[in-house]
């Protein structure tokens, strides 16, 4: 038996609260898969009691990204793997499987939020809520990525122990490279939210 772990991360642009969800698959009889979703939310201080200010404070003090710029928000995630395998001569085939996706959303929090007028209130809460929901959508590839990466690990046949280990690594890092893509093409068309009604408050 050969056990091996392997782990990728991947941050992206777009408390403390946990949320896990693990899904338990027996896809052949020999393999027994388990993946995990793993979520955490955590705050960075805004201030401020109108447009102007908060959007300073927005502005200086938002999380960077991975291209040095600094957003309203951002949701980072990183996937892990870990497997072991039954051999037969040269040729093998995994028996276990574990995948997980640790997801972390940085969100603000407006720490004047109780001098706010009503209506200065009532943007900010519009504004966090459309903010909050495309970051959602970020955690959805994290979540499709893992799945995915099951779903595909569990479809690799017996073959020699040697192939098998690079296969998997190929799998895995094309999975994550097409996730990568999906999430930067889908800041591109939502102009990092505003297309999607993220509007300054």
């Amino acid at each position: 038996m050969y056990v091996s772990n392997r782990s990728l991360r991947n941050a992206f642009k777009h408390l403390l609260t946990s949320v896990s969800v693990v899904f338990i698959v027996s896809y052949f009889p020999q393999v027994f898969a388990v993946t995990s979703i793993n979520i955490q939310t955590n705050f960075y201080n805004v201030s401020g009691t109108d447009s102007n200010s908060i959007q300073k404070s927005l502005s200086r003090n938002g999380p960077i990204g991975q291209d040095g710029k600094r957003y309203h928000a951002l949701t980072s995630w990183k996937i892990d793997w870990k497997y072991s395998w039954v051999s037969s001569n040269i040729n093998c085939q995994l028996s276990e499987l574990e995948v997980s996706s640790d997801i972390t959303y940085l969100m603000p929090k407006l720490s004047s939020k109780t001098s706010l007028s009503k209506h200065m209130y009532n943007r900010w809460n519009r504004y966090y809520l459309a903010l909050f929901k495309h970051e959602q959508q970020h955690k959805d590839y994290a979540v499709s990525a893992a799945k995915e990466l099951d779903l595909k690990l569990n479809d690799l046949k017996l073959q020699p122990c040697a192939q098998l280990e690079k296969n998997i690594s190929s799998q895995a890092q094309q999975i994550l490279d097409k996730y990568k893509r999906l999430e930067q093409d889908f800041d591109r068309r939502t102009e990092h939210g505003i297309k999607q009604g993220i509007l300054l408050p």
